[in-house]
């Protein structure tokens, strides 16, 4: 809704027959950027990628510069959902909205700026009026609502169009009658993270520190490496729950997610499987995005925590992922004499 409406509302600034340009990074979700490149592909629109550096930061002057006189949104997540590297969106937003009224023409105070902040709530501060964005989407399962809510932040003063035409619910801008079961569940998971979120994003700060040291303990520090912002940046650079790990070496798929999964450890691998392709197309497109050593890409693990995990579970994970990738590199003994110095139980 974010997307088509925002173009579509856009469009009402340009000149007859100017086909609208869209902002965005080349790290965005697949909601975001398979939309824009089917529009695109439809011919409803032009989309610029602007890349990213080596922690998956965007930066504003790139923005800036992508910016056209047809330029009527800029959409930057706010927070990458694999490796955690939260954007600067207030940067963003205003050196693309100077970098359009500098060009001047129809619509030039008429851009709008959307953020995905699916992965932010819950985890960090989440102020889209503070960020100067006119648009942000909320995803209700990811901070403690049930699966299939969500909501959009719409500025005062921006007048969506309709995306779906009938009744007048969602201030007309999306017909059908709600759920309101679950927008109340939205509500009060929301509540709850309005209260409690500096007590749950230190806990999910810790288990990661916990995590990682446990991962370094076993595999060994050279051979391990975060991707995004280092773990010791604050929560206004990194989200709190999110590790992404490369382990050079490895191939993080396969038999080590099978290793994983029967050991009761949810993970997931930026490699994909598709030994028919070139090499590079084996890894993430975020971290290819970000340029991150092959020997690492082809080894990263996604991993996150929770408001609810426990240490002892960290503990479990980390002997199950350590203990997976010396297997399938031919490494397990020097792991279970570790395991056995420090006490830990072998994931079976």
């Amino acid at each position: 809704m974010a997307i088509r409406s925002g173009v579509a509302l856009g469009c009402n600034s340009l000149a007859a027959g100017s086909t609208p340009h869209v902002i965005a990074s080349a790290i965005e979700h697949v909601a975001v950027s398979v939309c824009l490149d089917a529009m695109q592909a439809a011919g409803e629109l032009e989309v610029t990628y602007v890349s990213v550096d080596g922690e998956g930061r965007v930066d504003p002057a790139a923005v800036a510069a992508a910016v056209k006189a047809t330029t009527v949104l800029v959409s930057v997540m706010h927070s990458n959902n694999e490796v955690g590297t939260i954007q600067d969106i207030k940067a963003i937003a205003g050196a693309a909205r100077a970098a359009r009224r500098a060009l001047g023409g129809p619509g030039a105070e008429a851009l709008l700026v959307h953020t995905d902040a699916a992965q932010s709530v819950g985890k960090v501060p989440m102020k889209p009026k503070e960020m100067d964005a006119d648009l942000a989407t909320i995803v209700g399962h990811k901070f403690g609502a049930p699966k299939g809510i969500a909501a959009l932040y719409v500025r005062n003063g921006v007048a969506l169009p309709s995306l779906l035409l009938g009744g007048g619910q969602e201030s007309g801008r999306r017909a059908g009658t709600e759920a309101v079961p679950m927008i109340v569940a939205l509500g009060t998971a929301a509540g709850v993270v309005c209260r409690e979120l500096p007590a749950i994003a230190a806990h999910m700060r810790a288990c990661c520190d916990e995590l990682h040291a446990a991962l370094a303990a076993g595999l060994g520090a050279d051979r391990l490496r975060v991707n995004g912002p280092a773990l010791s940046e604050g929560d206004d650079r990194r989200l709190p729950n999110t590790l992404s790990v490369g382990i050079r070496g490895a191939a993080a798929e396969g038999a080590v997610l099978a290793e994983l999964s029967a050991a009761n450890v949810a993970a997931s691998a930026s490699a994909a499987c598709h030994a028919s392709e070139a090499a590079h197309s084996q890894v993430s497109f975020v971290l290819r995005a970000m340029q991150v050593p092959h020997e690492f890409a082809l080894g990263t693990l996604r991993l996150s925590v929770g408001r609810h995990t426990t240490s002892e579970e960290i503990k479990h994970a980390a002997s199950a992922i350590v203990a997976s990738v010396l297997h399938t590199t031919g490494k397990k003994a020097r792991w279970e004499r570790h395991a056995a110095d420090e006490g830990w139980e072998l994931a079976q």
